[in-house]
Parts: C-alpha cells; structure tokens; sequence
C-alpha cells in the first residue's frame, strides 16, 4: 500500500496540506509531546551550538531545539515536502530558525556543520534508511550527536476480549501500512552499520486510556484499513469496534506503544 508519509508532496495539493495541518496538530497531543521532549532531553542541545532537524515536517521539534540553542546558535529544518516546510514556516520565530527544502540523501550542508542532529520518526518512511544514516553521519562533525525516535508497530498493545481478532488487525497494521513498522526495534543495528557508535538506548512508553492520546483513533484507523483491504470482514469490524468504543465509554479502554530513542554518537576520528 503506498505510503503518504514518504512524500506528501506526491499528494493532491489539498491533500498535502491537509497532512502537513494534522502532522502540526498531532504534535500537540501528550502522548507526542511525551516522546518528544524525551527526544530532546537526549540529545541535550546546548546554547550556542548548531544542528540539524532531518525529517522535520511540521516543524515543532526544530522550535524546541531553537528555543534551547538561544539566539548563539543555529537550528535548521529539512524536509523533503514543501507543504510540510510551508506549515513549519509559519511558527518560526526565531532569525536563528530556517527551514530549506531537501532530500535526505544529498544533504546541502558541507562535511562536519552541524554539532549534532535530530531524526524523528522519518525513517520508517524512507525507501533508504542506511543511505540517510550516512549522510548524516558526514555533516555532523566528529565528537556529535545524533538522537533518533522511532516507533514499532509490533510493540502495539491493546485491552480486548477477542485476542485472534485483535492480532489479525495490528499484525496486519504493522506488516502493511505506513512503511517500515519494525524501525524501533532496527535502530541499534542500523546506526552501527552506518558508522555511528551508540552512546544511550531509552524506550519511552506512551500510555493511552482515553481519547486525547493517538491510541484510540490509530486502532480504529486500524479496523477502517483492515476492513477496506479486506482483511476482515464486516461483522468482525462491527464487533471489534464496538468493544473498543464500549471500553472507552466506560473508562476500561487501555492501549500501549513503545517508541525507541537512540543517542548515536560520531567518534572523533570519524
């Protein structure tokens, strides 16, 4: 199935945009800001330094970093969409924040500029993730930093008294939709092949019990998908949605998620 996320500009216009304007909403909800600010404790921006926000899309994550870097410092966005950049845009405010558009391959930045780097959730999106660990591996100086966050659909749990019904849905999920679902489990292996050493491995836990985190809207999103590719069928989506709405109702809806955050570190000879 193809993947939007790969390129929203390959999207109707509207369409695009109306990704970049849910990608800036969605940053605001607690279960991203808990991820979030996770990402960035680990990569501990100090004042004055230079980096980089690969993958930035909507921008929020280069806000943070601008606001820690100060007006000494430098924080640039890249994205490959131009929807995406004309959204991230709008909330700079800051002359030390910029925003070019670019592909993560061919990166316009020469060897060693930046101090360090932030990646999140971009690479389960990307047809070469390898290559783009390199990359940014060139245009970090030798001694930074590199702090990445990914997801894995396959650590996706959630509370429901049909247990076969509710692995067909989410291994279903994980396997087809939305690129490279086991990305949080592969960073460890992908940024050592890509020349990085591994400095920290932390796991951050997104708990959802209601409707105000991502769990409950991405399960239904879920069953809706798996109903269109017919991998269940009508009765089995009624049923499985039913419970799933009854338990939020009644306060028992439970689901869990694990991101991954990865601080990968240059060495000074490299």
């Amino acid at each position: 199935m193809p993947n939007p996320w790969t390129n929203p500009d390959l999207l109707p216009p509207d369409e695009a945009r109306s990704l970049a304007r849910f990608i800036a909403a969605r940053s605001e909800i607690p279960d991203q800001q808990q991820a979030y600010l996770a990402l960035v404790e680990v990569l501990a921006p100090r004042a004055g330094e230079s980096l980089l926000d690969m993958g930035c899309g909507a921008g929020a994550m280069a806000r943070r970093l601008a606001e820690q870097v100060g007006a000494s410092g430098e924080v640039v966005g890249v994205d490959i969409s131009k929807a995406m950049l004309a959204v991230a845009r709008q909330g700079a405010a800051w002359p030390h924040l910029s925003f070019r558009q670019a592909d993560g391959l061919t990166l316009p930045f020469a060897g060693g500029f930046f101090d360090g780097a932030l990646l999140a959730r971009t690479l389960m999106h990307v047809q070469q993730p390898h290559e783009i660990l390199i990359e940014l591996h060139r245009v970090v100086r030798p001694g930074g930093r590199l702090a990445v966050l990914e997801a894995d659909w396959g650590t996706f749990v959630v509370d429901h008294s049909d247990r076969l019904l509710t692995r067909r849905i989410i291994d279903w999920r994980c396997d087809a939709i939305d690129g490279n679902n086991w990305m949080g489990r592969q960073l460890v292996g992908r940024c050592l092949a890509a020349g990085w050493d591994i400095g920290r491995v932390q796991v951050v836990v997104t708990v959802g019990r209601d409707a105000t985190t991502t769990h409950f809207g991405s399960l239904r999103r879920s069953a809706d998908l798996a109903l269109q590719h017919q991998v269940i069928t009508q009765p089995e989506f009624e049923t499985w949605v039913s419970e799933l709405d009854a338990r939020l109702a009644s306060g028992r809806f439970f689901a869990t998620a694990n991101e991954y955050i990865i601080l990968a570190l240059k060495p000074e000879s490299g």
